[in-house]
């Protein structure tokens, strides 16, 4: 979650980001789930994501990490490469334990609703000389309409800056069949990328709309067992600017 702004003018509506503090992606059910689920059933996924991380090289030692909660799944080793670390993260209890996990490198946490209406151009201007890491939140943002103009405008607004970001795709209460990493070729449709990892039978699925943030490239995708009953599907992508 994104930190929402300090004050906001009479008669302007809260960052939808500031309403998700309660939801199942945020606040106390999901510390909850991660202090019961992290070190048994997520260690898979957890393992995955940082291998993801240990891949990506932005060229930067400044860090900006963007809804990362507590950094249940965030692996220190790949915080404490850089020298400076910022963080958007609304979420009171997250910023606290995050900031213990995290004390040798001394996360500052700014302000900064980078999902409202000018939101991203003030990201692409404020943190211009950090890498710019989605701590699994695009999926949990992207609208239920429009979710390709949504993914587009963010990697035109982010083109200069190196960012990346894993995220949820897709999600079921039924068990993903092949849950192991894939590589997913360019221009995979839903309906195709759900094939590749739920396998026959009945199928009811929640689409996060995050499936075009790849651009058209390839992507990596793996399942994750959030919770009994509950099974997400998860991309990553990295994006590095062509001047770098």
């Amino acid at each position: 979650m994104i930190c929402p702004s300090d004050e906001l003018p009479a008669g302007v509506a809260a960052p939808r980001l500031a309403n998700q503090l309660l939801h199942a992606s945020g606040g106390l059910r999901w510390h909850l789930a991660a202090l019961r689920h992290r070190r048994r059933a997520w260690q898979p996924f957890c393992a995955c994501v940082s291998r993801w991380l240990a891949g990506w090289q932005p060229a930067r030692d400044k860090l900006l990490l963007v809804g990362p909660s507590a950094g249940w799944t965030l692996p220190e080793a790949f915080v404490q490469c850089f020298r400076e670390v910022r963080v958007l993260e609304p979420d009171p209890l997250a910023r606290l334990v995050l900031a213990r996990r995290l004390a040798a490198n001394r996360p500052h946490f700014d302000t900064l609703d980078a999902f409202a209406p000018g939101g991203l151009a003030a990201l692409r201007e404020r943190y211009a000389d950090h890498a710019i890491l989605f701590c699994n939140v695009l999926g949990q943002l992207a609208p239920d309409e429009e979710s390709a103009a949504w993914c587009a405008e963010l990697r035109a607004t982010l083109a200069p800056l190196a960012w990346a970001s894993w995220h949820d795709i897709a999600s079921s209460a039924r068990a993903i069949d092949a849950p192991d990493e894939q590589l997913v070729p360019a221009h995979t449709g839903f309906d195709a990328l759900l094939g590749r990892f739920w396998r026959g039978g009945t199928l009811t699925v929640s689409d996060h709309g995050s499936l075009t943030l790849a651009g058209g490239d390839s992507f990596r995708c793996v399942g994750w067992v959030l919770r009994p009953g509950q099974h997400h599907l998860v991309g990553w992508v990295s994006h590095q600017p062509e001047a770098d």
